[in-house]
């Protein structure tokens, strides 16, 4: 079996790894947060809206970038 070339960049697939963990990292939030309201464990529910608020933010600024620079680089190189 032969080894296929990637024809992507190392960045870009960095870039595509990164937006797929952190939409991965959003959905267990997102579940964890139900299934906390779900049953009325307010300081979990709390502790998942804070996270969201902060952290979930700068994350998504952060491969925002990260998928700009990618695409700008892939379009300069071809």
């Amino acid at each position: 079996m032969r080894r296929q070339q990637h024809s992507q960049s190392w960045l870009f697939r960095l870039a595509t790894r990164a937006v797929k963990y952190f939409l991965l990292g959003l959905a267990g939030c997102t579940v964890t947060y139900v299934m906390a309201w779900v049953f009325n464990l307010e300081v979990v529910a709390c502790l998942m809206i804070w996270l969201l608020e902060r952290l979930a933010v700068r994350s998504l600024v952060l491969v925002f970038c990260l998928g700009t620079m990618a695409v700008i680089t892939e379009s300069l190189r071809s």
